[in-house]
């Protein structure tokens, strides 16, 4: 899906628990499996989508509902960016689901079943988190249009951004996408910093929040272009 399609399910998307007794078409399946399957090629990642999951059927998951479809967010463990890796490229088919008109919710392995059988998690997988996906008991927003304030509380752009040096408007600009990051709990961790010209990303270290990253990163880039290198600090090259 272009980058420009995926910047604009930023200002659509929500966190679903509740979802709707009923079946994804088959037309959009298609299109989450072969998004899956480039990014996959891209990252070396193992991402899936589980259709008919028992996953959520335990009582560590009664806050969600009717949870019929999944993405597993898994790659090689020995891969040393798997994290920062897996909130990434998950939070790109998070935004593919969402321009679809599907309801996602970012979910740590350890808040499920990340042993059930229906995953298909081999010897050498990390299962790093779980993305229910399907059509949200609450209808999906239709705008595309940057809101005024995100949905939830959220961090003021002063407290992200950071430097010793005039910050242009276009990285100002680009931080409303970060402050409509998810993150864990919403604790929103990234920072970035901008000196002599130069920006980068970091965040304390910690898997989820290496998560957090990957999802920060892609928000900032998808606003600005240009492009973050893995790790913290990330350093960013603009287009």
């Amino acid at each position: 899906m272009e980058k420009k399609v995926l910047y604009g399910a930023i200002w659509k998307r929500r966190s679903v628990r509740k979802y709707l007794d009923k079946h994804i078409e088959q037309s959009k399946l298609d299109l989450l499996e072969r998004a899956i399957s480039l990014l996959n090629e891209e990252s070396g990642l193992r991402i899936e989508l589980i259709e008919k999951t028992d996953a959520f059927n335990s009582f560590k998951t009664f806050m969600f509902k009717n949870v019929r479809s999944l993405i597993a967010v898994k790659g090689r463990t020995d891969d040393p960016d798997l994290y920062e890796k897996c909130g990434y490229y998950g939070e790109q088919i998070v935004l593919e689901a969402t321009a679809m008109g599907l309801g996602t919710c970012w979910v740590a392995a350890l808040s499920f079943n990340s042993k059930s059988a229906s995953l298909n998690v081999k010897d050498d997988e990390t299962l790093v988190c779980g993305i229910p996906v399907g059509y949200g008991t609450e209808g999906m927003s239709e705008s595309t249009k940057v809101p005024l304030a995100p949905h939830r509380k959220t961090r003021s752009v002063s407290e992200f951004l950071k430097g010793n040096t005039d910050v242009p408007e276009w990285v100002t600009s680009a931080m409303k996408a970060v402050q409509f990051a998810p993150s864990a709990r919403n604790s929103q961790k990234t920072r970035f910093t901008y000196m002599g010209e130069t920006l980068s990303a970091e965040i304390s270290s910690g898997k989820l929040n290496m998560v957090d990253l990957g999802i920060t990163k892609l928000h900032f880039e998808l606003a600005a272009g240009g492009k973050f290198s893995l790790g913290t600090p990330g350093k960013f090259e603009k287009d």
